[in-house]
């Protein structure tokens, strides 16, 4: 595919809106907890997205969770949920996960990841 769109230069504010929807996602859904040094950058020369972090869940795991965002109510004065609607898994393995959110795609990538039972394990454990 060699007709690939530019995202940031074609359409900048949807570009910028695609990764606050997913960064707001991501904290709304705890999606990465456990995880540290969280990091994003423009990949690709503005054309996706890559959110990396290290520990925490594994990225399909993290993209399981912003898929199963539930959707805001009726009475919810909130406006939309940040991903209703607008994410679709792509391949995942155990370091990578792709989606796509309005068209733009989002690299998802864990640094040494633990897995979100290993990562409700330790944040369960109590001292004695």
């Amino acid at each position: 595919m060699t007709d690939q769109v530019h995202h940031l230069r074609d359409n900048p504010a949807r570009y910028y809106e695609v990764l606050g929807r997913v960064m707001s996602a991501l904290r709304e859904t705890g999606a990465l907890n456990g995880a540290a040094h969280l990091d994003w950058w423009p990949g690709n020369g503005g054309r996706t997205w890559e959110i990396e972090w290290q520990g925490g869940p594994f990225p399909a795991e993290a993209a399981a969770r912003l898929l199963g965002a539930p959707e805001p109510s009726a009475e919810d004065d909130q406006g939309d949920h940040a991903v209703r609607g607008l994410i679709s898994p792509g391949r995942s393995e155990n370091e990578r996960a792709h989606l796509v959110v309005l068209d733009v795609p989002v690299n998802l990538r864990a640094i040494d990841p633990i897995g979100t039972s290993q990562v409700w394990v330790t944040l369960t454990l109590t001292q004695g």
